[in-house]
């Protein structure tokens, strides 16, 4: 074999590995891919409101991954903002969680917006790393149609979120994370990320990030009734 024919196989053999090496790193679930994002956009969850639905790119909260919540306080209607999507998942038969509410949840106000109590479950895990290994293993199972999380004002690292993120995702499950505002200047996996505030009987909403969509937008959602008990704070 000459020293050309000897350098076209190496060459040959160069790109198949490299190209193995490639499809390798695309098949890891935390690698995130455009294409395979804009299929999943298609499966939006209704969130109940007309006027949010049109500005999220999959008409609807995104299924399969973490939407984050960034709020300065609780208490301002934010859990209405998440009950017509959760009360339909709990409709279907699915679970959803809570994890770390910071107040307790008034449960008939719950079941008056349509939640099915015996598919929600509150779960307090003790400190942060049991609680990311509740919410990652819940998120996964497949058994789980929603999780809403609290993060509180610990902070969390971006590989956690990462976590997250990628479980979500392997669980086709509608994930919502609440994060103090501050955490708005730092990065974040999030595939979408919502600014909230009160203001009067109204609940303000600012699209700060969203794959496949525009953000920037701001609009306001009339809330509902109370849905905690401000008397008997959890944390």
């Amino acid at each position: 074999m000459s020293n050309a024919e000897n350098l076209l196989q190496n060459k040959q053999l160069a790109n198949h590995t490299k190209q193995q090496r490639l499809r390798q790193l695309l098949a890891r679930p935390d690698i995130w891919r455009a294409a395979n994002e804009r299929g999943h956009r298609r499966n939006g969850i209704d969130s109940g409101y007309a006027s949010l639905n049109a500005l999220l790119s999959g008409h609807g909260w995104p299924r399969g991954a973490t939407t984050e919540l960034l709020i300065d306080r609780s208490g301002i209607g934010e859990i209405s903002l998440l009950l017509p999507a959760v009360a339909e998942i709990t409709r279907q038969g699915q679970i959803a969680i809570l994890v770390n509410p910071p107040f307790i949840p008034y449960a008939p106000a719950l079941a008056n917006a349509g939640i099915q109590l015996e598919k929600l479950l509150l779960l307090h895990p003790r400190g942060w790393k049991e609680a990311l290994w509740a919410m990652e293993q819940a998120l996964q199972s497949g058994c789980c149609g929603a999780l809403v999380s609290w993060q509180g004002h610990r902070p969390t690292s971006d590989k956690d979120l990462r976590r997250l993120q990628v479980a979500a995702r392997e669980g086709d499950c509608l994930h919502f994370h609440f994060r103090p505002l501050s955490a708005a200047a730092s990065p974040s996996p999030a595939g979408l990320r919502l600014q909230l505030g009160g203001d009067g009987e109204q609940l303000t909403v600012q699209l700060l990030k969203q794959l496949g969509g525009q953000a920037g937008q701001k609009l306001h959602l009339a809330r509902s009734a109370d849905l905690i008990r401000r008397d008997r704070p959890l944390h």
